[in-house]
């Protein structure tokens, strides 16, 4: 009757904590009575009169149903969560069923009925701290900067799977139908021992298949960002470049004005209206040759301004700025860049993914009070909240960072806002 009761009662906690790891991995909380109802149901099938193998089947099954149809979860980050669950389960039992059958060599003659209830109640508690310990650690990896990515996870899952093939097939060998202790007495060197440094190196291997999964992504991550940051300086360089132009040819037009006022003061004394009037219209063309559609106070963010403004018109959108730049400002033309060239970036890409009928627009303004800049851009937006925040909100974040400001992104059903506050004093 223990045995009976201390067995259901540890399956119905080993089943919950599955269950509650596969949530906070996949960092999305369902609703508590329906997590409760897919517990009972995997605890109802693991008491079936069925083969391990069979119940490790159907309680996969009731985890990956769990996990697509109630968490909205990814099939690819299902299948090798659920791996990794029922996988570091099995290895943790399997640690200590053999443990407990070596050390049984040594100490069952002693008392066999006393041993037998220890031996068990021990290995499955030892057995579910152990699981539970190796669940806290793969959190940190799972955790750590989203390196678990969609595209990448067949690198995890291959591996991983072959040590859950040769674990699933020592506990289904040694340990699903056990003999007598005594007879397990004579194999235990050439067994038990070997079985237990093959499921103890099983856990390691876990864990090194994740760390340098970690580590891969780590470095992927930083050469797309650095390939990124280059693009950008080479952009940045373009816009420095161009408003030196625009710089040069605005000093010329000043440099030249006081000339073209005595020419057509003069035509104007002579009444030669036509000549004064194209004269003024050949002055007007040069003039706004060297404006800009929306001027920021900053040469360089003007720049920019009027190419995305480009970019926007050949596709429909409409831009209008209100943005202005504090001068002098101690946040650096390539920052500000980083911040607006990504943040408009983002801004027409979610245009475009508008129907024809919908109103594409974009609005970029600033606030200003004493030592903190707001800077907002707004979008229309299709309301698809489930957006994923790339490289280029990261570098908005890194850059927000360094002077010591956040980023906010506020959605509703048709706009998306992405607001930049930043401490520009100088203290």
């Amino acid at each position: 009757m223990f045995t009976f009761l201390f067995s259901y009662i540890t399956g119905f906690i080993e089943i919950s904590i599955q269950f509650l790891f596969l949530k906070k991995w996949l960092h999305i909380s369902g609703k508590k009575y329906q997590t409760i109802a897919f517990i009972l149901l995997s605890h109802i099938v693991c008491q079936l009169p069925l083969s391990t193998l069979i119940k490790l089947t159907l309680l996969a099954s009731v985890l990956f149903l769990y996990s697509i149809w109630i968490l909205k979860a990814t099939i690819k980050l299902s299948v090798l969560y659920i791996l990794l669950i029922i996988e570091i389960m099995q290895l943790c039992y399997g640690v200590f069923n053999s443990t407990s059958i070596i050390a049984s060599f040594f100490i069952y003659h002693l008392n066999p009925s006393l041993f037998s209830p220890i031996f068990m109640v021990a290995g499955t508690l030892l057995s579910l701290a152990l699981a539970v310990l190796c669940y806290q650690i793969i959190s940190k990896y799972i955790n750590n900067k989203q390196n678990i990515q969609n595209q990448y996870i067949l690198m995890i899952i291959i591996p991983l799977l072959m040590i859950f093939v040769v674990s699933g097939y020592i506990h289904f060998t040694f340990y699903e139908s056990p003999s007598s202790i005594k007879s397990t007495f004579t194999i235990l060197n050439k067994t038990h021992i070997p079985m237990l440094l093959i499921q103890i190196l099983g856990i390691v291997s876990v864990f090194s298949i994740l760390y340098a999964y970690q580590k891969l992504m780590d470095s992927f991550f930083l050469h797309t960002k650095l390939s990124m940051l280059t693009q950008q300086t080479h952009f940045q360089r373009q816009y420095v470049k161009e408003a030196w132009t625009h710089y040069t040819n605005t000093k010329a037009l000043r440099h030249d004005m006081k000339n073209h006022i005595l020419i057509i003061k003069g035509l104007l004394e002579k009444q030669d209206f036509l000549k004064a009037k194209a004269y003024i219209d050949e002055l007007n063309i040069a003039t706004l040759n060297t404006s800009f559609p929306f001027p920021t106070n900053n040469p360089i963010l003007d720049i920019l301004l009027e190419n995305k403004i480009a970019l926007a018109d050949n596709k429909g959108i409409h831009i209008n700025s209100s943005l202005n730049i504090p001068s002098p400002c101690i946040v650096t033309d390539m920052d500000f860049c980083i911040i607006l060239s990504n943040a408009l970036d983002n801004a027409i890409n979610a245009c475009e993914k508008l129907s024809t009928n919908q109103r594409k627009y974009i609005h970029v303004l600033s606030h200003q009070q004493e030592d903190f800049l707001l800077i907002e851009i707004e979008n229309s937006f299709d309301g698809n909240t489930h957006f994923k925040e790339g490289i280029g909100i990261s570098n908005m974040k890194w850059t927000a960072q360094k002077y010591d400001g956040t980023i906010e992104i506020t959605t509703t059903d048709t706009t998306f806002c992405i607001s930049v506050l930043l401490v520009i004093s100088p203290h």
